[in-house]
Parts: structure tokens; sequence; C-alpha cells
């Protein structure tokens, strides 16, 4: 598997398929090492329709972030394509893999194994998995930010975010 090169869509709205899962597991297989633990996070690994870009998140051990963002970078991935990029020490970076023959963006978010981000993540994604009305609920939202004309990436990002930090405070 080769990491190609990213390229930046407009949000649209996929239905979910578990060939997500099945890239997510490729992917997290390409990235680990004994020191980096990487997992599959964002709607893709929670059975939740949406852009369809595969989320995952490195988990590196306190000191271990330059070792996960070189990791990255040797693989192939590039840094974020964003206006307004995560810094530098809670980095993303971006990349794209052909799976089957067809294309699947990825981004990559390096994040301490065991921060508050981490648990988080964590929570969040088992609270969606568990709770098919919450699914439902959010591509419904999703849907709605769409039918409003919102199609750039970040825009689309920002507008979805209501629904997950709702969803983070019944958690807490």
């Amino acid at each position: 598997m080769k990491i190609l090169k990213y390229r930046k869509i407009e949000a649209s709205f996929n239905p979910w398929s578990s060939v997500y899962l099945e890239v997510a597991q490729s992917v997290i297989n390409l990235i680990k090492t004994d020191r980096l633990k990487v997992i599959h996070i964002g709607s893709t690994s929670f059975k939740v329709g949406g852009k369809g870009i595969i989320d995952l998140s490195v988990l590196y051990k306190n000191g271990d972030l330059a070792l996960a963002i070189n990791r990255l970078i040797a693989l192939g991935f590039q840094e974020q394509v964003s206006k307004k990029p995560f810094p530098p020490e809670r980095p993303r970076k971006d990349g794209a893999v052909l799976f089957d023959g067809k294309e699947y963006l990825l981004h990559v978010h390096v994040i301490e194994y065991g921060s508050e981000e981490h648990k988080k993540l964590e929570q969040y994604k088992n609270y969606m998995l568990n709770d098919s009305i919450a699914r439902e609920k959010y591509e419904t939202f999703k849907m709605s930010i769409l039918a409003n004309g919102v199609t750039e990436q970040e825009v689309y990002g920002k507008e979805k975010s209501p629904f997950v930090k709702s969803a983070l405070k019944l958690l807490a």
C-alpha cells in the first residue's frame, strides 16, 4: 500500500460502507509500530455517512511526538491541507490510498496516548457505535448542513461541531 497525494474535496454525503473499516485497518497496519498505536476514529469508524474521509489517530507515548510525525512523513503523508492547520504540537497529516481500485482520502491526527483528547475520541466513538438513534441524528444533521449550501470542508467541519460538542457533554 502506497500513500498518495491528498486532494481537497467538497463536502458531500456518502452513505456509510463497511469498506471504510477495511481501508482503515489496512492503513493502520501500515502505520503502526511497537511504539505507535493507531486507531480508527470519526464517522467512518462508527457507521455514519458523510464525506467518506477516513480519520485515524496515531497515538504516541509522552516524548514520542517527533517519532510519530517522522513515521507519517516517511510513509508519504503530507502536511495538512488547510488554511488553519492544527498546531505543531497536535498535528494532522493528510494522504490518500487506493483500495480495490478506488481512492480514499485520509486525515491522520497525531495525539498523545492517554491524553484527554484521546479519551474523548474513544468515548465519543463508543457512544456513537452503541446508539443507532444518535447515528441517525448525526447523519440528518450533516445532510442539513449540506442542504444549506455548505460544501467547503473546513466550514462544514465547523458546522458539525455543535452536534459533537453536545454528545460529549452527555458523556461528561
